[in-house]
């Protein structure tokens, strides 16, 4: 998920210190996996873990398990990223470790028994803190864009807002904020449904690849302290 921070104002709500999340994944409407989330933060510091395993048959053909963590500083723009890391437990080959250094503008990847310097646009966000960054600054706008990072080059995405419907998601109606992001065409393509009355945070995400496949991430549970 990408937004532009530079649009958007800060929160007046107290931001939580800690938040527990439990996601479902579904493809084709039949559930495939898990996501276990976990946000904390600490005066100016924060770490965001995910942890990502199958379920149901599928976890009889498919054991991976996929670990996604976050770390760095919080400001009056929101979260700024200073490490991150993508594990995946059967595939090591996939697994990548990136520092944002701020001060010399550069993405440090280490990736595919290698390393690689990308520039740091200002404002540069990675893929899983982008997710909490609305606890901190609310949307204002219709569009936004942002600098994304999956721990290598970032990557500018555009988002616009779709409406501000009102969704089941098991028992509960939720009133949200619903953005779809803007792609070329043979690029991934994101929808997300923040929660307005749960500090903006995703309730409902829709990631399409560029092959057409769909997964869907729901919200199961939620424990903000």
């Amino acid at each position: 998920m990408a937004l532009p921070w530079a649009v958007l104002t800060q929160a007046n709500a107290s931001t939580p210190s800690e938040i527990t999340a439990t996601y479902r994944i579904h493809k084709g409407g039949v559930a495939i996996g898990t996501v276990e989330e976990k946000f904390i933060r600490s005066g100016d510091s924060y770490r965001v873990s995910s942890d990502t395993r199958a379920t149901g048959a599928l976890s009889l053909f498919m054991r991976d398990r996929i670990t996604v963590t976050a770390e760095g500083k919080v400001g009056e723009a929101g979260l700024m990223p200073t490490q991150y890391q993508f594990r995946r437990q059967n595939n090591a080959d996939k697994n990548i470790s990136a520092q944002f250094d701020w001060k010399v503008g550069q993405i440090i990847s280490e990736h595919d028994q290698k390393t690689e310097k990308f520039a740091l646009p200002r404002g540069t966000i990675d893929r899983i803190s982008a997710m909490y960054q609305f606890m901190f600054v609310e949307p204002r706008t219709d569009t936004l864009t942002a600098w994304v990072s999956g721990g290598k080059r970032a990557e500018e995405y555009v988002y616009r807002k779709r409406g501000e419907p009102t969704i089941r998601i098991g028992d509960a109606s939720i009133e949200t904020v619903h953005y779809e992001r803007d792609n070329e065409p043979g690029r991934a393509k994101a929808q997300v449904w923040l929660s307005k009355n749960q500090h903006f945070l995703p309730v409902r995400v829709i990631f399409e690849d560029s092959h057409g496949l769909t997964l869907e991430q729901t919200l199961v549970s939620l424990q903000i302290k």
